[in-house]
């Protein structure tokens, strides 16, 4: 095997085991490539204070399927609303543990979307709450027999696109900031209404203009890689 191909196959390696740890490189500003088999990938672009994203969205037409993306975190960090709207559900089950559901209404474009919060420790808020965007609805935990004991938050997106039916959708694609530009929530920022677009499910670091500025694309593993056997490269990649 050439020195191409082991790189690449450890690329490969790697990139289905750090999700699977919920291992990524660091805390803030990061985020997990999308696996080969999801089409249609996004060009992500994190916020340096953005808590990092250790696994994507993923929907097959094979069945493989992650139907959100993974945030990491530690136990009862804040998990807070990514838009308004009201609690449809709140309630603890053998798989994902405490769970928080919560639709966003219909926008201008005539479609519904809800949002779904997954291995909670806490669940703050109960069925018929009205939420605004950034309210705590929870926290960050462990629970449920799919939460591998891995802190962290899996975060799903389910938007109408034909007839009345939701279907999971990639969160990425709905961010104020654009598509793949996650979007920390700014309580002094002012937010449409009249399309449904979302902020970070959890608080950043410092939550100001400064971070979005500051913003670097995701770094795949094809990087880290390169850092690890070009050591003069790794002050840049920092």
């Amino acid at each position: 095997m050439t020195q191409t191909k082991r790189v690449i196959a450890m690329a490969a390696g790697l990139a289905l085991l750090l999700p699977a740890l919920g291992c990524v490189p660091q805390d803030y500003g990061w985020a997990s490539l999308y696996r080969p088999a999801q089409e249609n990938k996004i060009n992500v672009v994190m916020p340096a204070g953005a808590p990092s994203i250790s696994q994507q969205f993923l929907f097959t037409t094979n069945g493989a399927k992650h139907l959100g993306i993974d945030v990491i975190g530690k136990v009862g960090d804040p998990v807070i609303a990514v838009a308004s709207g009201v609690v449809t559900g709140s309630f603890s089950e053998p798989a994902y543990g405490n769970r928080v559901e919560i639709a966003h209404g219909t926008d201008a474009g005539g479609k519904r979307t809800r949002t779904v919060y997954k291995h909670l420790q806490k669940r703050l808020v109960s069925k018929g709450d009205v939420v605004a965007r950034g309210q705590k609805i929870g926290t960050i935990g462990t629970t449920g027999m799919l939460g591998g004991g891995i802190p962290h938050l899996h975060f799903e997106l389910y938007r109408q696109t034909h007839g009345d039916g939701l279907t999971p959708t990639d969160p990425h694609r709905f961010w104020v900031d654009g598509v793949g530009r996650v979007t920390c929530f700014d309580p002094a920022a002012t937010y449409e209404t009249t399309r449904f677009a979302m902020t970070y499910p959890v608080p950043c670091q410092g939550s100001s203009g400064a971070d979005v500025a500051s913003a670097v694309p995701a770094r795949g593993l094809e990087a880290l890689l390169d850092g690890a056997q070009n050591p003069a490269n790794q002050g840049a990649s920092q």
